[in-house]
């Protein structure tokens, strides 16, 4: 039976946030060690070490041939492909030894560009493969009444990362930006152009590599295979997008991707975001399906089974003289709610916001749309302790407060005690972390059988005990070391 939605207020809303940024994030360290790395060594593996020969060879383009604009042309993508062949020596040393984990990321964008500025000629092969990129783009999503994005003024002086993220900001009319206001964890760049091409080139790169011309097949094989996961990790862990961008752009029907019908036209057949087996089609190709599986393990630990829902963020409040405090839900069994579905979701979240922009008495409204034109239609039938969706949505902190002390289970402004009737002990999170460093399994005492998920910690964060140094013994130093420097980009 379905369990009744958590109400969290205040300070518990960011929090969630946090935490599922927090899972997302690990994850997608995992895949970069699982997709990279050969077990239990520095070496790359034969994806990373064959794509970043095939980069190294593809050829120049001859920039003394025929018009101005051919020659222009020509020169950008040589610009674009001396880029990316810089980038693989610097992902992976001749030996095989990995260096720059990130550095493929640039790769596969460059890579991108060369055949966007007419690379590898003008044969039928390459003429197919840029024709495929245009199409893997949603027509829908990613026209600019949508995909709405702007340069942040004067970026450069700010000296920040050059990362999409933070470089670009995004309209009030952006679709994605309804979402992510929505669903979080954070907003980020709209939409994945980049991502789609991505796919472009894996596709490409496996036709170079077993002949195969048939690249719709080939996006599915890249995909099944785990290969994708590798830009969109990079992506997400450098912060040029937000994960739900990466999968929105894979999940939405293509012109390239109609004729596969297995996945109703899109390289993605669903995009849940609590599922992360749905970003492979739920294959059980290995290392990845492994990595997907603990990946939804920690998302399950993380918020205890529950899947978020934001139904009033600091954008709405924002110079509200009464309302003072986010409001979001926690949600049962996200991963098989179809609400969860973001790519079913994106046609309802795009039609709400039309609606919203012009008043009864039609006129134009600027400005963000509100979370609860949308959120009404999924909960407008929520009651608590009395309190209609109408009425709570309408609540400031002290109004919370007090329907706190009336629904003490269900209202929450400390996510941990939201949580903690729900979440799964402590010992299955640590198997998870050991199998993401790969680190050698540790023996159990007979008193605490691996089976057996154990309680929680009760101690306060930053007061976990240190790890015992008997457990790093036996472990290779370059791989610790590899572990420990992906470990600490994330390091608060």
């Amino acid at each position: 039976m379905a369990k009744d939605p958590i109400i969290l207020y205040g300070r518990a809303v960011q929090d969630a946030r946090n935490r599922l940024r927090s899972a997302q994030i690990s994850t997608m360290t995992d895949v970069l060690v699982a997709e990279l790395f050969k077990p239990g060594t520095g070496d790359g593996t034969a994806f990373a070490t064959v794509f970043a020969g095939w980069v190294r060879k593809l050829p120049k383009m001859n920039e003394e041939v025929g018009s101005f604009l051919d020659t222009r042309a020509a020169k950008a993508a040589n610009r674009a492909l001396g880029a990316a062949q810089v980038r693989a020596d610097d992902f992976v040393t001749p030996d095989g030894a990995i260096q720059d984990i990130y550095a493929i990321g640039d790769m596969l964008r460059y890579v991108g560009e060369y055949f966007e500025f007419g690379g590898g000629g003008q044969n039928a092969t390459v003429n197919a493969v840029n024709q495929f990129r245009d199409g893997l783009r949603n027509q829908l999503a990613f026209n600019k009444a949508n995909r709405a994005r702007r340069p942040v003024t004067d970026y450069d002086l700010t000296e920040w990362p050059d990362l999409g993220i933070f470089k670009n900001e995004l309209l009030d009319r952006s679709v994605v930006k309804y979402m992510e206001r929505f669903y979080g964890p954070y907003i980020g760049a709209d939409i994945s152009g980049t991502t789609t091409d991505a796919l472009d080139v894996l596709a490409y790169f496996l036709a170079d590599s077993i002949g195969s011309q048939n690249l719709v097949s080939n996006a599915g094989s890249v995909i099944r295979l785990g290969d994708e996961m590798v830009p969109i990790a990079t992506m997400v862990l450098q912060y040029h997008h937000s994960l739900m961008e990466c999968g929105l752009a894979l999940s939405l029907s293509s012109k390239s991707m109609e004729k596969s019908a297995s996945t109703n036209g899109a390289a993605l057949s669903r995009f849940n975001l609590y599922d992360y087996t749905t970003f492979i089609n739920g294959a059980a190709n290995e290392p990845v399906a492994s990595v997907m599986t603990r990946g939804n393990q920690t998302l399950a630990r993380d918020l205890a089974g529950r899947g978020l829902v934001i139904i009033r963020d600091a954008i709405d409040i924002n110079d509200n003289p009464y309302a003072d405090a986010e409001i979001a839900l926690l949600l049962d069994d996200p991963a098989n709610n179809r609400l969860f579905d973001l790519n079913s979701q994106y046609t309802p979240f795009a039609e709400k916001r039309r609606e919203v922009m012009m008043t009864e008495d039609g006129y134009y409204q600027n400005g963000n749309p509100s979370l609860t034109a949308f959120a009404s239609r999924q909960f407008g039938n929520l009651a608590v302790a009395g309190q209609s969706y109408d009425d709570i949505i309408r609540m400031n902190s002290l109004d919370l407060a007090g329907l706190k002390g009336s629904a003490p289970t269900l209202v929450f402004d400390n996510l941990d005690a939201a949580l903690q009737a729900d979440r799964p002990g402590a010992a299955l999170n640590a198997r998870q972390v050991a199998a993401a460093l790969k680190l050698p399994p540790q023996p159990q005492s007979p008193a605490q059988p691996a089976a057996e998920p154990q309680p929680a910690s009760q101690l306060a964060p930053g007061d976990e005990p240190d790890a015992d140094e008997t457990s790093l013994r036996g472990i290779d130093p370059n791989r610790l070391r590899k572990a420990l420097a992906i470990a600490s980009l994330f390091d608060n």
